[in-house]
């Protein structure tokens, strides 16, 4: 009875019950469970059972049969089943979360029936959006700045790909929630789901737990992971699971082990517990996917979602444009689990893996020698904790870029992928200032030599040589091209690890000068990430500066010099 009793609490949590709630249906085909069968059901479109949909528990793994029925052998230690779909189907949906799972509800050794329901799509050509880090908690106008303008933004993009005839997808990397807020501001996991609908969300939303999204009130303990994630899982679904979308298989992630470890002290309003975690994925949930993946042909393409990003640059090995190699990157995680997870995945011939969790765009292309795997780190819809915009500036992410959403192209097998800001409009992919407004603002703007009084680990640019032209391309991908020219004659580019002066300027200043708070954990570590930066000839040349993305599209721009440091036009 523990695991009806858990399912039972994490119902009780959510504020909104009608919301949600998985929808219950039920099919008049029949199914004949036999002798130790716990859990069947059938999978069909139109009243037509649909044969060989794949079923799981998390544990075991079934196929439906001819009559479209399934049949597990289930101890219920996850609280659901779910259903992966085929390509050609949409899993059919009463609102913006589509209906592919179904919550036990009797004990572990007690029969119980769930159907489902799809629904055919032509989808081998689809798109998919990312996001990832939205944050809502119920504070700094986070809830109606994304249900308004975001969720606008999203619609037009939605509205222009289905005119074209391609279905939309969105994938959603985690953090939609804060555990800290979940009580102080009524806003647990659950509420993300009511302001999607609210905001009429235009795509079906396939969701992974982030580390934020789990419920800060669980016991600490063995079971600790297991019982914070439960909320979750009654709103969006299984910790781990699957989908057929075209061509393309989805897999789904939680690489987040919440430990909530008790604190000496209350952390947050109603919060009593630490909050931590460890990166790692589970042995249960790699045998599930060996299982899996087992159905999956070598030549399929894999797109994994997961909130935590699997690598890191190793020393700050882009100090230079050399191609990536083993040496200059590693597991972010030494955890053996993230390992295996490599070798089941290295057979695959196309491998790309989703995370969020950084706040912060970046791009890891491992070297086909060693295995056929891209991670997309993805930049956070709230950037900077929804801070910067509360300001009345844009949103920032701590390494400078704004906050965008990615889009996936997916024509049959051929995947390509493109990276688009919020809040600016076209395809705009980086800032690049005149590096002598810059200083300028540095050594006369009175609130930034307050700032760097206080804080002299900060990078004072008021001392920069003259002339230099600094860019920070959004979405960088080592097989791009960066060029700099200044009256026709191309400049030699570097990349440095320096901090940007419109995130030190944004965040860092207004949240210390104008809101006096100057002792916050992490203020006083400068914060570096790449930029590039070439040196001009004069102080007025115009400088025309070009990025060629992966796929050769190019995006231009010039900056006329010389160029004033003005953050509201930036």
């Amino acid at each position: 009875m523990r695991l009806l009793k858990s399912t039972l609490i994490a119902t009780a949590i959510l504020s909104t019950a009608s919301v949600l709630a998985q929808s219950t249906y039920s099919s008049s085909l029949p199914v004949k469970p036999g002798k130790g069968i716990t859990v069947a059901g059938t999978v069909e479109c139109d009243g037509k059972p649909v044969a060989g949909v794949m079923v799981s528990d998390g544990y075991e793994v079934t196929i439906t049969d001819k009559k479209g029925a399934y049949y597990l052998k289930s101890k219920k230690q996850n609280p659901q089943v779910f259903i992966t779909a085929p390509a050609g189907y949409d899993i059919w949906r009463d609102d913006v979360v589509p209906q592919f799972w179904a919550d036990f509800t009797q004990p572990s050794d007690k029969y119980e029936r769930h159907d489902f329901r799809l629904k055919k799509v032509a989808n081998s050509k689809h798109a998919t959006i990312i996001i990832t880090d939205v944050h809502l908690a119920n504070q700094r106008n986070d809830v109606d700045i994304f249900s308004g303008p975001y969720c606008d933004i999203l619609k037009k993009e939605v509205e222009k790909l289905n005119a074209e005839g391609i279905p939309v997808y969105t994938l959603n990397l985690g953090d939609s929630s804060w555990d800290g807020y979940w009580y102080g501001h009524n806003y647990p996991i659950g509420k993300f789901r009511e302001s999607l609908n609210n905001a009429k969300y235009p795509t079906a939303v396939y969701s992974v737990m982030g580390n934020h999204d789990n419920d800060p009130k669980a016991q600490p303990g063995p079971d600790s992971d297991r019982e914070a994630s439960l909320p979750y899982q009654k709103a969006f679904g299984p910790r781990y699971y699957s989908q057929n979308i075209g061509d393309v298989h989805y897999i789904f992630l939680d690489n987040i082990n919440y430990k909530n470890d008790p604190a000496s002290a209350e952390t947050y309003k109603g919060v009593k517990n630490k909050r931590n975690y460890v990166e790692d994925f589970t042995p249960e949930q790699l045998a599930w996917l060996r299982k899996d993946l087992a159905n999956v042909s070598y030549d399929t393409p894999l797109i994994i979602s997961m909130h935590g990003p699997i690598f890191r640059w190793k020393g700050y090995g882009m100090e230079k444009f050399t191609p990536v190699t083993t040496e200059n990157i590693k597991i972010r995680t030494e955890k053996n689990s993230t390992k295996e997870l490599l070798e089941i995945l290295k057979p695959y011939k196309n491998v790309h893996t989703l995370s969020g969790h950084s706040h912060k765009q970046c791009l890891i292309r491992l070297p086909e020698s060693e295995q056929n795997l891209t991670e997309h780190n993805i930049s956070g819809t709230c950037g900077s904790w929804w801070k910067t915009r509360s300001t009345g500036l844009k949103n920032l992410c701590p390494d400078g870029t704004p906050t965008a959403y990615e889009i996936f192209n997916i024509d049959g097998k051929d995947l390509n992928w493109e990276h688009k800001a919020f809040e600016y409009e076209g395809d705009k992919q980086f800032f690049a200032w005149d590096m002598n407004g810059v200083k300028e603002y540095f050594k006369n703007n009175e609130e930034m030599q307050a700032f760097l009084t206080l804080y002299p680990e900060w990078t004072d640019y008021s001392d920069l040589p003259d002339n230099y032209i600094y860019i920070n391309v959004w979405a960088w991908d080592q097989d791009g091209k960066l060029k700099v020219s200044e009256n026709g004659k191309e400049l030699p580019v570097e990349m440095v690890l320096e901090e940007n002066p419109l995130y030190t300027t944004s965040y860092m200043l207004r949240n210390t000068v104008w809101l006096n708070d100057w002792n916050k954990k992490g203020y006083h570590k400068p914060r570096r990430f790449q930029l590039f930066r070439a040196k001009a000839s004069a102080p007025d040349s115009p400088v025309e500066i070009s990025w060629t993305d992966y796929f050769g599209k190019e995006t231009k721009s010039t900056l006329k010099r010389p160029a004033p440091f003005t953050l509201e036009n930036l």
